[in-house]
């Protein structure tokens, strides 16, 4: 079935039997079905790539104006609800904390803690070069999740567009093919009807 049955399912043999349009079809299918499986997987990876190393790059820059400091929690932390959408609703606690700033001052704020940290603990804390409380720089793992995570969109995406253009094409042919029989029909049809 192999080879022989492929080039004849795409076209590469003659056949007397297929029209001009079904060469063209077929041609059209096999470019669809080549950019599927060769051209979406490609552009997926260059594209996870290049997010990757430009997310790579913005959080080298970020760290480098990040530090993490060891913090006192003052208060006991309070729950704050975090409302996504209307059905899931998460905690967050937040507690006053006091750290020692680069120039040797004391400094104090709200900073997330885990529910339950008792008052007097130290926690560790991530400020910015202005020693203002900030979020920690993304890990390597989170990047290369959200890289993988964009390839496969990606991908998903990409497959999907085939599908459609495959089902297009189909559907063209399908009616263009439909409405050629329809004019054979209407000149055919009539000699057959006065036939005994």
């Amino acid at each position: 079935m192999g080879i022989r049955w492929f080039a004849r399912a795409v076209g590469l043999t003659s056949n007397p039997l297929r029209r001009r349009r079904d060469t063209v079809v077929a041609a059209l299918v096999l470019g669809v079905l080549l950019i599927a499986l060769v051209g979406v997987p490609v552009v997926a990876v260059v594209t996870g790539r290049a997010s990757y190393e430009g997310s790579a790059r913005a959080a080298e820059a970020t760290a480098a104006t990040r530090h993490q400091v060891v913090a006192t929690v003052l208060t006991r932390p309070m729950a704050q609800a975090v409302v996504a959408n209307p059905e899931v609703t998460a905690q967050r606690s937040t507690a006053e904390v006091r750290w020692v700033a680069a120039d040797g001052a004391p400094r104090t704020g709200r900073a997330p803690v885990e529910p339950g940290t008792a008052v007097g603990a130290e926690v560790p804390l991530w400020v910015d070069a202005a020693d203002r409380i900030t979020a920690a720089p993304p890990t390597d793992d989170q990047l290369r999740a959200a890289a993988v995570g964009l390839a496969l969109g990606v991908v998903v995406t990409g497959e999907g567009l085939c599908m459609v253009l495959l089902v297009a094409v189909r559907a063209a042919a399908d009616a263009l093919a439909c409405r050629a029989w329809a004019r054979e029909w209407e000149v055919v049809g009539p000699r057959w009807a006065r036939q005994p």
